[in-house]
């Protein structure tokens, strides 16, 4: 009967760390879906300015927002910084799927230590 009462407390005990563990990923996992959703908004609203610049004759003068004012650029430079931004949120983007995965197999994991501690304590 003891026995059997400190494998319950053992089995109660990791399952409260796999259920605290869940929730902490499962939130993680759900900003790290909100801050690709947002880059990729970004993306896509660069990609949108660099289509209109394009279309712009090199001598248009063109200002560039920063903070709250506006500076006057040149078209190439202006090309570039939303060209460059373009790729900084690409990487930003990889790194945050690669941090997903890992979180997502973390959790896989962790059930399946669960399950064979389960099995384990059948025995």
């Amino acid at each position: 009967m003891a026995g059997q009462i400190s494998v319950d407390m053992e089995l109660k005990k990791a399952f409260s760390e796999l259920q605290s563990k869940m929730i902490q990923s499962t939130q993680q996992i759900k900003v790290s879906d909100m801050q690709i959703e947002t880059l990729k908004r970004g993306i896509t609203h660069s990609k949108l300015v660099l289509q209109e610049l394009t279309v712009l004759p090199n001598t248009t003068r063109i200002y560039e927002g920063v903070g709250r004012m506006f500076i006057l650029q040149p078209a190439d430079e202006v090309r570039k910084h939303l060209e460059d931004k373009i790729s900084t949120h690409d990487e930003k983007i990889k790194t945050v799927q690669t941090n997903k995965t890992y979180l997502e197999k973390n959790i896989k994991e962790s059930e399946d230590n669960l399950r064979e501690l389960v099995l384990s304590k059948r025995k």
